[in-house]
């Protein structure tokens, strides 16, 4: 996960948690906890509570091409009387189905320390980036395993997938036993 100046983080392996002041490298930053202190911590001990809001980077802006108006009027047009035919779509079945595992332990590589609210807002997260991705991409069917447990995550899901007005049902028995949700898209 990419971290930046001015996240809200809480620490993987111990309690509390502060805002993100400094980037030193890809694998670590200085936090400023509650009390002021700054900390340096590697970005594997860390958890994103609440990303900073940032401007977009400036897009650097390019020379003005210079156009020839008369070499426009110049070049012929080629234009057919012919229809132009659709060529049929390519079947990519492998792209029609997505599946995602929301077990922490899939997730995290160490999540001790951990409260039950944070696991569930870093599964959540998880969730609703591969429910983007998997509209963006126009997939057909998004298999959601989000395990038996006490159901707290799948009710969360189907929250989600409610609030969406999206199509879900019960993942297949035999793959998923009552662990799944597959979702229509």
């Amino acid at each position: 996960m990419k971290f930046g100046i001015g996240d809200k983080v809480s620490f993987l392996n111990e309690k509390g948690g502060g805002i993100i002041t400094k980037v030193m490298n890809k694998k670590m930053v200085e936090v400023t906890i509650d009390d002021g202190f700054v900390f340096p911590y590697a970005v594997a001990e860390l958890v994103m509570i609440e990303a900073a809001v940032r401007e977009p980077e400036p897009i650097p802006e390019k020379e003005e091409e210079k156009i020839d108006v008369s070499k426009l009027f110049s070049q012929k047009l080629h234009h057919s009387d012919k229809p132009k035919k659709s060529k049929p779509h390519a079947q990519n079945n492998g792209m029609l189905e997505m599946e995602i595992n929301l077990h922490i332990e899939e997730l995290l590589d160490n999540y001790s320390g951990m409260s039950n609210a944070e696991i569930i807002n870093v599964q959540l997260r998880h969730f609703q980036k591969a429910l983007d991705k998997a509209i963006t991409k126009r997939y057909r069917k998004l298999i959601v395993i989000h395990g038996v447990g006490n159901g707290r995550l799948k009710q969360e899901v189907r929250a989600i997938l409610d609030n969406e007005e999206m199509r879900y049902y019960d993942g297949s028995y035999a793959r998923y036993g009552y662990g799944a949700t597959e979702v229509h898209l």
